[in-house]
């Protein structure tokens, strides 16, 4: 709670890499169809999160579930990339409003073009590096609540992010703290927790 919007002042510039990647709901969450098999492709049981660097900073921030939309990558990461940028993406459709809006230069790498390199001449390695350590990150808290999965990703972030120091970080956690003070009632939050299952 305390990092919430903590992303909300990183503008990415220069060379900016953008890419999606997905992760699964709770297993007992997962959709089925009616003969019990599992949902194929991009459905609603993935969650597309949606990475962006410059290399000094990252945003991540979720798309909802399944394919991601022009409208929504516009709406997440308009204010986000500053005008006039060269995007270097795989070139995902979702990124067309986007591009168009901010007038950037698209540098768009499809499978094809990428197939068989090594990670070192991949053009798209610094978003799939971020990828693979937020997978890590997120597979170590695995059994979470996944409409609490921006918070997940702030933290991630906040972690990732400038400053270096660790000090300066726990400074800046005490004065979001005490300059946007939020409360969490014990009650609330188990009730919310376990109101579907059990009797509070």
């Amino acid at each position: 709670m305390t990092l919430e919007g903590v992303q909300g002042d990183i503008i990415l510039s220069e060379r900016v890499w953008l890419d999606e990647t997905f992760y699964s709901v709770r297993s007992e969450d997962i959709a089925r169809k009616e003969d019990d098999a599992k949902l194929r492709g991009l459905s609603r049981n993935q969650i597309c999160l949606g990475v962006a660097t410059d290399l000094r900073n990252v945003v991540i921030l979720e798309q909802g579930a399944g394919k991601p939309s022009q409208k929504r990558t516009l709406e997440l990461f308009g204010h986000h990339i500053e005008p006039g940028s060269t995007l270097i993406h795989d070139g995902e459709s979702a990124h067309g409003m986007l591009i168009k809006k901010l007038s950037l230069t698209s540098e768009a790498y499809t499978s094809k073009d990428l197939k068989g390199l090594p990670d070192d001449a991949n053009p798209l390695n610094p978003v799939n590096r971020v990828h693979a350590i937020l997978k890590k990150f997120l597979n170590s808290h695995s059994g979470f609540m996944r409409e609490d999965i921006q918070g997940y990703l702030n933290l991630f972030a906040f972690v990732t992010n400038p400053p270096v120091d660790l000090l300066e970080k726990v400074e800046m956690v005490i004065n979001l703290a005490f300059e946007h003070p939020k409360i969490l009632r014990y009650r609330d939050f188990y009730r919310a927790k376990y109101s579907e299952t059990d009797d509070f």
